[in-house]
């Protein structure tokens, strides 16, 4: 009986021996995986990509960018803008103004949410956003693809 755990140890030390060493000779993971998957029940968004490119204390510009959704219910949504401290951190002024159809609503980090009524359909949305950089930005100052505004169905956090 010890001869058989001691060689069930020994080959299991060889095993993690051996992977430790392919690991090291470069072989690692061969494949990734990432998938969303939509169910009917919700709508759909297709995401504006916003770069403010390099950005220098007290510089200051606007950007627009559009974005589509696709509303499946008629009702009332809430559009949030993310990151409000974070944004007063580096930028002096920070407005995002998002026109949906025929409505426009101005967000800023002290003022960052607002609800809105849309019907069924699909909307392209328009993202306008206006900055002034502080002079003496601080905190996260490289920022790469994080989101800043979302929408939901009003009471569905």
């Amino acid at each position: 009986m010890k001869t058989y755990l001691l060689l069930a140890l020994v080959a299991t030390a060889s095993l993690a021996t051996g992977m430790l060493i392919a690991g090291v000779m470069g072989y690692g993971p061969l494949a990734y995986i990432s998938y969303h998957i939509q169910t009917s029940s919700q709508g759909e968004v297709i995401p504006a990509y916003i770069n403010l490119g390099n950005l220098t204390a007290g510089a200051s510009g606007n950007v627009t960018a559009n974005a589509t959704i696709v509303i499946d219910s008629n009702g009332t949504y809430e559009l949030h803008l993310l990151h409000g401290e974070k944004l007063q951190k580096v930028f002096s002024e920070f407005t995002v103004k998002v026109t949906i159809g025929n409505t426009s609503v101005v967000l800023t980090p002290d003022n960052d949410s607002a609800s809105l009524y849309l019907a069924k359909g699909t909307y392209t949305v328009l993202i306008e956003v206006m900055y002034q950089v502080s002079q003496h930005p601080k905190g996260d100052l490289n920022v790469n693809q994080e989101p800043l505004l979302i929408i939901h169905p009003e009471n569905d956090d």
